[in-house]
């Protein structure tokens, strides 16, 4: 008896020692870090605030995850820390996932795309093309006719400025449909709205804000996801207009390269439970969006596309 005892422990002390094997009965121990590379109120910190809310009820232990602001640097000051981190899953990246597909070609980063781990996403920003209101282009064929005819006339705004991936989705739109429009780069979505409201530009390239009662009119999506409102269902996609380009502009959950897969399982299972909250739900709700899940392979294999297809149109345009 006390042979199969010790034998017993022998197998059981072998295993714990395994990569893997007591992770997921101790992970987590402590809140884990939520590191949003913006400021506090904007966009992503609120959908990264409204899961850190409810994620306690589907985490092992109700440990708790506290989001972490690190702007700066266009958000690569936030993605360098969790480059840096210990790859133990206690600090990952909740971001949209074009920092990671357009920073590192030019450089100046000291990590790459292959440097994160995808766990997850459960939002596809939706963006369209947009004017304003009263302006005398009522639809997108009257866009392509006007483009047409005035070659560059068409000035547009997008947030992030020059060689962003909201930029370089219309430059490969145009690209493709063979309509030549003018980039006039602006940091913020609010200044960019307020150049199209203005008068300054012509139009913008952004999330169309007319189910607010906004003043911009949206002409087609170069995203398969619209806001949830009726008010875009009568709205093209470009594919729907026979222009082949999907643009895609997921937010993203990500963690350092090296993370076991137990301990990126429980923390992908846990923020894909809490989309189904209805406190979450709510909040997607009220703001007119879709959840869109998608796992970390279908994600990865969507930011490395998107990456190759961006580092040859920063070459084209001369930006690195």
């Amino acid at each position: 008896m006390k042979t199969t005892q010790t034998i017993l422990s022998i197998i059981l002390a072998a295993a714990c020692a395994l990569p893997g094997w007591a992770v997921a009965e101790d992970f987590p121990k402590r809140p884990i870090e939520l590191v949003v590379p913006y400021g506090a109120g904007g966009t992503t910190d609120v959908f990264a605030r409204s899961f850190s809310r409810v994620i306690s009820k589907y985490l092992p232990n109700e440990q708790r995850v506290v989001v972490v602001n690190k702007p700066g640097g266009a958000a690569t000051i936030g993605m360098s820390l969790v480059a840096a981190s210990k790859a133990d899953g206690y600090t990952l990246a909740f971001t949209p996932s074009g920092t990671l597909e357009v920073m590192p070609h030019y450089g100046r980063t000291r990590w790459s795309l292959d440097d994160f781990e995808p766990v997850m996403s459960f939002l596809e920003i939706p963006a369209s093309i947009n004017v304003r209101k009263d302006s005398d282009i009522k639809d997108f064929e009257q866009f392509k006719e006007f483009a047409s005819a005035n070659p560059n006339q068409f000035t547009y705004a997008t947030s992030g400025g020059t060689g962003a991936s909201t930029h370089l989705a219309m430059e490969y739109f145009s690209e493709v449909s063979e309509l030549a429009v003018r980039h006039i780069p602006f940091e913020g979505q609010a200044a960019a709205q307020s150049a199209l409201l203005g008068g300054q530009v012509m139009g913008t390239f952004s999330i169309p804000d007319i189910h607010k009662g906004g003043e911009i009119r949206p002409l087609v999506f170069l995203t398969e996801a619209r806001p949830l409102s009726e008010v875009y269902q009568d709205i093209p996609t470009a594919t729907e207009a026979g222009v082949p380009v999907t643009a895609s502009f997921p937010m993203a959950i990500l963690a350092p390269q090296g993370v076991p897969p137990e301990r990126l399982k429980i923390i992908h299972d846990a923020f894909k439970a809490a989309m189904d909250d209805p406190e979450v739900v709510k909040f997607f709700d009220t703001a007119g969006l879709p959840r869109t899940y998608k796992d970390g392979e279908t994600l990865g294999e969507g930011m490395r596309e998107r990456s190759a297809k961006n580092k040859r149109l920063l070459e084209q345009l001369g930006l690195i």
